[in-house]
């Protein structure tokens, strides 16, 4: 399974988005304006404050985690490192790499003192589970969540959603304590989840 743990935030955000919110809006903005400032779309008062997560996940999902390019990344890298577990796409549960050609075929080059890591790595599947700290501002974690928390996205891409929603939404209830699942604003005109195939949306 992927697997997300918030390893830092912005601390005392309540108080920064106040601060950040009086310029515009005047001073005593309370947590309720704050809310409904959000709830009006101006989401820019979200960029001042930040959480950072360590992320395990197969390399296809750190693919589609890079499209979103609000967020920040560190990832392990091929170079003194060594993988041994895939995600299995099926259950999602974590794999030996040696259980399958691919992997044998792996570490047969890694045991090649001519190959490097890095070499080795070529002949890594997509499904190879990775790891990195991913960094992005309340407002990039905000318009990441309905992207993929939403049922088509990718079965590993939603469970790791998932989990990032459950500490955002305990680290900061007053931001993410809310269903980003809504069909209601998705313009996906090919979707049959939330509407009948011809729905206006």
């Amino acid at each position: 399974m992927p697997s997300a743990k918030i390893i830092s935030i912005t601390p005392n955000y309540m108080e920064l988005l106040k601060v950040a919110c009086s310029k515009p809006y005047g001073n005593n903005v309370t947590e309720r304006g704050i809310q409904a400032i959000i709830n009006s779309g101006h989401l820019s008062i979200l960029e001042h404050c930040y959480a950072s997560f360590e992320v395990e996940c197969s390399v296809r999902v750190l693919g589609q985690l890079t499209r979103h390019r609000h967020l920040s990344f560190t990832c392990k890298s091929a170079r003194g490192s060594k993988f041994d577990t895939l995600v299995n796409p099926y259950t999602l549960e974590r794999v030996s790499l040696s259980d399958f050609n691919v992997g044998r075929t792996y570490n047969s080059a890694l045991s090649d003192k001519d190959t490097k890591e890095e070499q080795a790595a070529y002949f890594l599947p997509q499904g190879v589970e990775t790891s990195l700290v991913v960094t992005g501002n309340f407002r990039a974690w905000y318009e990441y969540l309905p992207k993929r928390l939403c049922k088509r996205a990718m079965p590993e891409h939603r469970e790791l959603a998932e989990q990032i929603h459950k500490e955002l939404a305990k680290a900061a209830p007053e931001i993410f304590d809310k269903n980003f699942m809504g069909c209601s604003g998705c313009k996906e005109q090919s979707c049959t989840f939330g509407h009948k195939k011809g729905d206006k949306k």
